[in-house]
């Protein structure tokens, strides 16, 4: 992806026992501080996070880059919006799969969601047998499965995203960048590669979506396509029920030690 337009008796007793309200309170209030930090952090991840979708069409914006790159081009993650422009625009993290389109900031066009667990590949530009030329007698689920793998990588090794993403393209385009390649941890593109096709099974296709340009489909020419990672509405809820619990615990704790 190109992007060129580139936070003392009686006296003692009572002293201490101050001391000690003191530091309870304090300890109290760092509990809650702490403790409101990480509903926002979670709140933070809920909202720049879509729930699962089924598939469908949406409007996007691409918006930022994350700094990491080739010397070259800008690597994933990115971020975008999807339903731009109405009422349930929710900001996404973006992987990019595809080498031979681009995007540009700030650009917006419609796009088709391919839920990964759908099955039906027909609108994604490295899952339909007669756009990618790649593709032969692959499997377009475990193709998208090993990308999907791939992206939950991303994650913990902040260090190898340029590996990582060429290791993207090279799934969906092989050859597209040097397999020898490695970052940080020495992980070169071909032995993140040899992962995904050992541990896509771990994955859940349900925790992922492909977006993908509408109209008829070219593998070159067009918008690149973009993987977005998806918590599922079951975890979205235990999750929301687990701040819920901690912050009556805390509250309850206070009321008890007052």
């Amino acid at each position: 992806m190109t992007y060129d337009d580139m936070l003392f008796g009686n006296r003692i007793a009572f002293t201490n026992f101050s001391v000690a309200a003191a530091m309870s309170i304090r300890v109290n209030t760092e509990n809650w501080m702490k403790l409101l930090r990480a509903i926002g952090v979670l709140v933070a991840l809920m909202i720049v996070t879509p729930l699962a979708q089924a598939d469908g069409t949406t409007k996007m914006e691409f918006t930022g880059v994350n700094g990491a790159n080739n010397g070259v081009y800008y690597v994933s993650p990115y971020t975008g919006i999807m339903n731009y422009g109405t009422s349930n625009a929710q900001t996404v993290v973006l992987f990019c799969d595809d080498i031979n389109n681009e995007v540009s900031m700030n650009q917006v066009w419609n796009a088709n969601v391919t839920g990964l667990a759908s099955g039906n590949f027909s609108n994604t530009r490295y899952g339909n047998g007669s756009v990618n030329p790649n593709l032969g007698g692959t499997n377009p689920q475990t193709l998208y499965e090993e990308a999907a793998w791939l992206v939950t990588q991303f994650a913990s090794h902040s260090g190898d995203y340029v590996s990582l993403q060429y290791a993207l393209w090279d799934l969906m385009t092989p050859g597209a960048e040097p397999t020898n390649f490695a970052n940080a941890d020495g992980t070169t593109v071909a032995q993140w590669l040899a992962l995904a096709a050992a541990n896509y099974g771990q994955i859940n296709p349900a925790s992922f979506i492909i977006i993908t340009n509408t109209g008829t489909l070219t593998y070159k020419g067009q918008v690149q396509e973009f993987i977005v990672q998806t918590p599922e509405p079951a975890t979205a809820v235990l999750l929301l029920i687990g701040v819920v619990s901690m912050f009556l615990l805390i509250r309850r704790s206070q009321q008890q030690s007052a």
